[in-house]
């Protein structure tokens, strides 16, 4: 065997060593590479997981919410009809009001007058009285009827 032979074995040897020695390295730094890569996964999912679950609790507080103000709408609903009921109620004891203002005088009068005559009540009076409430309430009952037709 040469020298040379002998040489160019050690040469190949040697770069076999550096290659072996060289792909160990590489490897540990690949290996600390993937476990680094292996704890982001890990901490990916924990953040995805953590996220879901919050997601899932606001959805749950918006359909909560949701369902608090179709039931507050419902409620408003009904009492704006409420209110607008004693609006109704109020407008009508009102005109009863002017009502009894314009006749007033005329029932007073008539209660005046009948008493500083002797207190004879005939059925004629009677009637009278009844008569004239009658076409109060008639025109009263008209008075609503043209209020609330749709004509």
């Amino acid at each position: 065997m040469s020298i040379e032979f002998i040489i160019a074995i050690g040469i190949v040897v040697l770069a076999l060593v550096a290659l072996v020695i060289f792909g160990i390295l590489i490897g540990k730094k690949v290996g600390s590479l993937m476990k680094e890569i292996s704890s982001t996964q890990t901490t990916v999912q924990d953040q995805i997981n953590h996220f879901t679950k919050e997601k899932d609790a606001i959805t749950t507080k918006i359909d909560h919410m949701t369902t608090r103000v179709d039931s507050m709408t419902k409620d408003v609903a009904v009492k704006q009809s409420y209110i607008s009921d004693f609006t109704q109620t109020t407008a009508d004891f009102g005109e009863s009001i002017n009502d009894l203002k314009q006749n007033s005088n005329k029932v007073a009068s008539y209660f005046l007058s009948s008493s500083r005559r002797k207190v004879t009540v005939t059925p004629p009076r009677i009637t009278k009285v009844g008569k004239t409430a009658l076409k109060m309430y008639q025109t009263r009952k008209n008075r609503t009827k043209k209020r609330f037709s749709f004509n």
